[in-house]
């Protein structure tokens, strides 16, 4: 008996990395998300796909999967190794940077996503428990197809990259109290619901503790020797136990493996080895996922939409149009600008992969009746599918409003006429106005842009020659005449953006010089290697300042 079954998981293994082979250069030359082309190919080849109609051909039969069970054990290694990637990539100072967006757009976006689309589905004769379940589900999205446009389009250190990013962030650890409350909500007695999901959280605390206090006693030194006396092999190896005892603590105590395998990943960010872990387990990651849109793939059944195309199609539409909307009014709220509002709220309107496991992990615990889970699960189906269509309509639409923008401030016109020997400032916030009013009193010409409308506002009502622009943006750039510049001066409080900016500024000039604001010292060695370019780090103004300070006031010469 275990040897047929260990025989039928080998056999699905094989069967998926064959499919790979194949799939992958097709998707790739028809530029179409991996993700969703596995999605494809499980409808195609499940058992309610090609299998539906194999009984009478052998051709068919050989490549249709009847069960789906099998490959569902590797898709949960899958969602293990991405909540693993995510809190790799949580280091405190990154989430602290960004804790405005993340804690507070996303968490919003999350929040209120859910109660709308909870209440609806509470409306349409759902219980609380299913409707709470939906709303959680549906308000995540695709976290695998948005990253890979983003990367693929080199989006991340735009604006719209940084606030969809981070509302994705916030989303994936949304997924593990929203898997707890789905183990909670999982309890067969009603009356024991409090009791147990008391229990539950006492047991996720404990489990939590004792997977960190193992780590940080016992994680650094073993890696230390790992890169010390051990070869690649070692290190992979190590990575892959790190990850599945975690995930084993956290399975016995009654928790996901995904928890675990996620404070495994936070414990390692804040270490040395991060990168590298992270090089050794993208790879993994990327193909046990695939298995994972391949499996839900498979338990979709395609007669319900024979049965229901109008009913699925509107409430697919529906979803997506009601995430727009939330993530719209959420983005202006917090103060982006039209553009980055809406090009986010497009390419986060669908649902993403962790909708699908709730939503089958409902199904599986008996909360969820099937006739809801297979029409909800060919909801997030369907968004899924228009993802890769409403990414460039996003990118389109964004780009439209910020030239239609820029034209409304005048830029373009004022632009007309030629200038020479000016200082192009990007960022008009303390430090550039601050460097602005020094110019001008020199008798400078410069030449500002900030993406903040209040912020070029307010600097215009003062006769300021600031104006509306993301600098990460080559309509911005061309308006700033850098060919013409002496100097360009970036005081953006951000490095990875700084860089990107830098890079486009030297595809259109080689000439012009470039000053850049770095917070600290470490921050400035960042642009040494760049070509003329000067970092100025704060920490070293500063210093430099109070100690010329000092000397004055000790009567010492330098």
């Amino acid at each position: 008996m275990k040897e047929s079954l260990l025989v039928d998981v080998f056999w699905h293994a094989g069967f998926f990395l064959v499919l790979s082979a194949l799939i992958i250069p097709i998707l790739r030359y028809f530029k179409i998300p991996t993700a969703l082309g596995y999605l494809l190919a499980g409808i195609a080849i499940g058992p309610h796909g090609l299998s539906a109609i194999t009984d009478h051909s052998f051709a068919l039969d050989l490549i249709s999967l009847h069960d789906a069970q099998h490959v569902k054990i590797l898709a949960e290694l899958g969602i293990v190794l991405l909540l693993f990637i995510v809190g790799l990539e949580l280091t405190p100072r990154r989430l602290w940077q960004m804790r405005n967006l993340v804690f507070g757009l996303g968490g919003a976006q999350v929040l209120i996503t859910a109660l709308i689309i909870g209440s609806i589905a509470f409306f349409w004769g759902n219980s609380i428990k299913v409707s709470l379940l939906l709303g959680l589900g549906l308000a995540l999205s695709s976290t695998a197809i948005v990253t890979q446009w983003l990367h693929e389009k080199k989006l991340f250190v735009t604006h719209t990259g940084r606030t969809s990013f981070s509302i994705l962030l916030l989303q994936d650890l949304a997924v593990i109290p929203i898997l707890l409350l789905l183990t909670i909500l999982s309890a067969e007695s009603s009356n024991g619901l409090l009791q147990f999901a008391f229990l539950s959280l006492l047991k996720m605390g404990f489990t939590v503790l004792i997977i960190y206090i193992g780590g940080r006693l016992i994680l650094k030194p073993l890696f230390v020797f790992a890169n010390r006396h051990g070869g690649s092999e070692v290190f992979m190896a190590l990575t892959l136990l790190v990850i599945v005892t975690s995930a084993s603590v956290a399975a016995v105590a009654g928790l996901s493996m995904a928890l675990g395998a996620f404070i495994a990943g936070l414990l390692l960010a804040d270490t040395e080895y991060r990168h590298e872990i992270s090089s050794l387990v993208i790879p993994f990651k990327s193909m046990l996922l695939g298995i994972f849109f391949l499996s839900f793939g498979m338990g979709i059944n395609l007669s319900f939409v024979a049965e229901k195309p109008f009913w699925l199609l509107s409430s697919a539409i529906g979803l997506i149009a009601i995430k727009a909307i939330i993530i719209f009014v959420l983005c202006k709220f917090w103060k982006q600008t039209t553009a980055v509002a809406v090009e986010s709220a497009i390419l986060l309107a669908q649902a993403g992969e962790f909708g699908l496991l709730v939503v089958s992990s409902a199904l599986a615990s008996g909360l969820m009746h099937e006739d809801v889970a297979q029409f909800m699960l060919l909801n997030v189906g369907i968004t899924i599918l228009l993802a890769p269509v409403l990414a460039p309509v996003a990118r389109q639409v964004g780009a439209f409003i910020e030239n239609r923008t820029l034209t409304k401030q005048n830029i373009k016109n004022e632009q007309l006429e030629d200038k020479e020997h000016h200082v192009v400032i990007f960022g008009f916030g303390r430090v550039g106005h601050a460097i602005a009013n020094s110019l001008c009193k020199e008798g400078l010409e410069i030449l500002a842009f900030d993406k903040n409308i209040e912020t070029v506002q307010s600097a215009r009502k003062k006769l300021n020659p600031v104006f509306l622009g993301d600098a990460t943006k080559k309509t911005t750039l061309e308006a700033a005449q850098l060919d013409s510049a002496s100097c360009i001066v970036l005081t953006i409080d951000d490095a990875a953006v700084t860089k990107a900016i830098i890079h486009k500024i030297r595809d259109l000039s080689n000439n012009a010089p470039i000053i850049v604001r770095a917070r600290t010292s470490k921050e400035a060695s960042l642009y040494e290697e760049m070509q003329n370019v000067t970092p100025l780090s704060e920490e070293a103004v500063l210093s430099n300042h109070m100690s010329d300070k000092a000397f004055k006031l000790l009567g010492i010469k330098k």
